[in-house]
Order: structure tokens, then C-alpha cells, then sequence
């Protein structure tokens, strides 16, 4: 729970709602964000980047610094890893001969790979390397091409 301050001053917190990633059709994963006043974060002695645990006590929502000795393990385990040559070698042939490109969720799928966003750097270079276009469409959603050889 966030702690009253001494001179019992009403805190403001507000939850928004935003889109994360674009998913199959027409449906979109969510995420959901706190904005917790400047001031607040500086009386708990909060920096960007602390680890925060949160629990719910009889419908309140609680959250507490976490122990420094515990963190959280991942949710997600990548289980396969791959040099970035093979990376670029499975990008290039799947979208090889898809006139229309594909998002990252469908090349993802079509290569059943464990990473939910792909590698800024890695894409960059593929810019580069063959020679990938990313266009974002109406919808916002981005598709993937590369040129036919």
C-alpha cells in the first residue's frame, strides 16, 4: 500500500490501459500502467528501474519493495538460442516469397521461435545484411518484407 504522508495530502494514481503488441486479427495484448506523482516516488526513495512486488490484501491493491536477495524468476524461459547468422538465414527464407510480407507475430509463429519482440540490433543489421523492409500499415501494425531474388 502506498503509505500516507505526515501531512495526509491525497495521493493521485491513475491507471491507463495501453496496447503492447498487435496479435492475430484484430485483437491486441494489453498492458496496464500506474502513474504515480513525482513526489511520491521521491518520498519512497523509489528510482526508475526498483524492483517492486505487489499483492492483493483484502481488495487493496498492495506493492513493496522487493528483497534485494530475491527477484522474481522470468515467466518466460527461452529455450532454444541462436547466432544471429542463423537468425537472418530463417528470416530471409521465410519471407523470401511472401509478397504481401508478415508480421512479427506470424514470422514468429512460422519459425516457433520463444522471443515475443525481436532484437532491435539484430533487425537493424537485417535492414542491412538482406536488405529487410518494415512498413507500417493503417492499423499500425507493422509487416516485414524483403525483396524477391
Amino acid at each position: 500500500m502506498i503509505p500516507f504522508a505526515k501531512n495526509k495530502r491525497e495521493y493521485r494514481v491513475k491507471l491507463q490501459k495501453v496496447k503492447a503488441y498487435k496479435l492475430e486479427g484484430n485483437r491486441y495484448q494489453y498492458k496496464y500502467l500506474l502513474t504515480v506523482p513525482e513526489t511520491t516516488i521521491s518520498e519512497l526513495g523509489w528510482q526508475e528501474g526498483t524492483e517492486l512486488n505487489d499483492s492483493i490484501e483484502s481488495g487493496h491493491l498492495r506493492i513493496d519493495l522487493a528483497p534485494s536477495q530475491s527477484r522474481k524468476p522470468k515467466r518466460r524461459v527461452i529455450t532454444t538460442k541462436m547466432t544471429y547468422g542463423e537468425f537472418r538465414e530463417k528470416v530471409k527464407e521465410t519471407l523470401q516469397y511472401q509478397d504481401n510480407g508478415l508480421s512479427w507475430s506470424q514470422i514468429r509463429a512460422k519459425l516457433k521461435l520463444d522471443q515475443v519482440v525481436p532484437n532491435n540490433k539484430w533487425v537493424r543489421q537485417l535492414e542491412k545484411d538482406i536488405g529487410l523492409m518494415r512498413i507500417k500499415q493503417k492499423d499500425n501494425q507493422i509487416i516485414w518484407r524483403v525483396q524477391h531474388v
